[in-house]
């Protein structure tokens, strides 16, 4: 067996240059490949984060005049929304002064407790709800709105900020339970409109009823007082009448009405 060649210090030195920056390459690579991953990752969560969350996102649309659009919109943060505890709370500023505002919880159909707005002038009312205890909200159709009333206009640069549990009643594909539970609060509310409208129908009936016996009860009580004052005269005009017959005058001058009677 040859006996090994001993390497000079220069070839050495050259040997550790070269494994060297095939290292570099190597880590170069892996970081490259690391940075791609990451970039995919975040592309990915943004994906997401529109596509999901977008429907749970706190908007605030303000009217300075000329109705409700997108462009005249506040959009909270994704992270306004906790899915943790189910709670939103945001901060927003008017950029300008406004005539009305609309609080948009989310897009889909869902549950809201607890909705408290900071600035007293404002007072939130539901659009097309269905109102439960207290101060929680039942939204059964999509776009579920609020509006935020106050009584003169705000200026620009108000800020207030907006809390509230949010539940959004996710859909699924074939949620068939969620729609049977709709349409069946949706059947309640219709059979009680109608009821109330058949309640308001026979009120008003009753009351027109009732002003039609008013009035038949006057006209009777009228016929009462004009047959009252009939018989009245009609009393006061025989009392009369027995009276000149059985006056002495009427007496005296009966032999001159028989005379008379007998010449006709």
């Amino acid at each position: 067996m040859p006996p090994a060649t001993q390497q000079t210090p220069a070839q050495r030195i050259a040997e550790l240059e070269q494994q060297l920056a095939l290292s570099d390459q190597g880590v170069s690579r892996l970081a490259q490949r690391c940075l791609a991953l990451e970039q995919q990752l975040a592309a990915l969560e943004k994906h997401e984060s529109y596509d999901n969350m977008s429907l749970f996102r706190l908007t605030v649309y303000y009217d300075y005049g000329l109705g409700f659009s997108e462009q005249d919109a506040l959009t909270a943060p994704v992270s306004a929304y906790s899915a943790a505890n189910h709670s939103v709370s945001a901060i927003f500023e008017l950029p300008r002064e406004v005539r009305a505002l609309r609080l948009d919880p989310g897009e889909l159909p869902c549950y809201v407790a607890g909705l408290t707005v900071s600035d007293e002038r404002m007072h939130a009312e539901p659009n097309a709800a269905l109102p439960l205890d207290e101060d929680k909200t039942l939204f059964l159709g999509f776009d579920p709105q609020f509006r935020l009333e106050f009584a003169d206009r705000l200026p620009a640069g108000t800020r207030f900020s907006v809390s509230y549990t949010y539940y959004p009643l996710q859909l699924g594909t074939d949620d068939t339970v969620f729609y049977a539970m709709r349409r069946g609060i949706e059947l309640c509310q219709d059979r009680a409109a109608a009821a109330a409208a058949a309640a308001d129908e026979q009120r008003a009936l009753a009351q027109n009823y009732g002003a039609q016996l008013a009035g038949q009860e006057r006209r009777a009580a009228h016929l009462e007082e004009q047959l009252e004052a009939a018989v009245a005269e009609k009393e006061h005009f025989r009392t009369s009448y027995e009276a000149v017959l059985s006056s002495a005058c009427w007496k005296l001058t009966a032999p001159l009405r028989a005379l008379l009677g007998r010449q006709k």
